[in-house]
């Protein structure tokens, strides 16, 4: 499914129209993501895949996880609980029609069960997060940081100017202050003095447009569905 096309449904959609565009990015992503899911999970019927992408939207929302091969693992540790349930149903068909339960079966729950919690084991879903001290969170957080840097180690390389030889660029941040994104308003490109002054007809819109480094288009849906809003809030309040 095309992201843009999706956004743009979505955006003439009449529950969303009064949505800032940031919020409606995130329910494309999640039907994106939904989309994917459906996939994911091979070997599911309709209805234990509804629930297994329920159980991971869960699972997603109780913990943390960064890295593709972590939501990956997760995918694997959903789709083995639905076989488990599935194997549960059988055992309880067989008691209810008074059939003796294979032992095939009971064997197959056993190992699901360690071989489930051995994964949730790994992805750090057996804590409990209340007795988490602030060290073992910092330590969890250090090593996804490091595993990031590994993933995205291409990123941070660069060509010497002089003697051409590549080289990778580190920075310490033991002494950096956090501060606002002026050019940001959640994850959408913007700047509320810019279009102040374009409102006020001190810019033009393609001097906005230049300043955002994007098309006047864009300083137009921008204006419309975000500065106008705000401002008739604000002049209501």
């Amino acid at each position: 499914m095309d992201k843009d096309k999706l956004f743009q449904k979505y955006r003439n959609m009449r529950q969303y129209k009064n949505l800032p565009d940031e919020e409606i990015e995130k329910l494309v992503q999640k039907k994106l993501d939904e989309e994917i899911l459906l996939t994911a999970f091979v070997g599911l019927d309709d209805t234990e895949t509804k629930k297994a992408i329920q159980l991971y939207d869960q699972y997603i929302s109780e913990n943390s996880f960064e890295s593709l091969a972590e939501k990956s693992a997760l995918i694997n540790v959903v789709r083995d609980e639905m076989i488990k349930e599935r194997i549960l149903n059988q055992i309880k068909e067989d008691h209810t029609s008074k059939k003796a339960n294979p032992l095939h079966l009971i064997e197959e729950i056993r190992e699901l069960e360690t071989h489930i919690l051995n994964q949730k084991e790994k992805l750090g879903m057996l804590r409990d997060k209340e007795s988490e001290s602030a060290l073992e969170l910092m330590n969890e957080l250090k090593e996804k940081a490091l595993v990031y840097y590994e993933e995205h180690a291409g990123e941070t390389y660069v060509k010497c100017p002089e003697c051409q030889n590549l080289f990778r660029l580190l920075m310490k941040v033991d002494d950096l202050e956090p501060a606002k994104a002026t050019f940001f308003k959640g994850t959408t490109l913007y700047n509320e003095k810019v279009l102040q002054l374009y409102h006020e007809k001190k810019i033009t819109l393609e001097d906005a447009a230049v300043i955002h480094g994007v098309t006047p288009k864009y300083i137009t849906l921008i204006y419309e569905n975000i500065y106008l809003k705000n401002l008739k809030n604000d002049n209501q309040n």
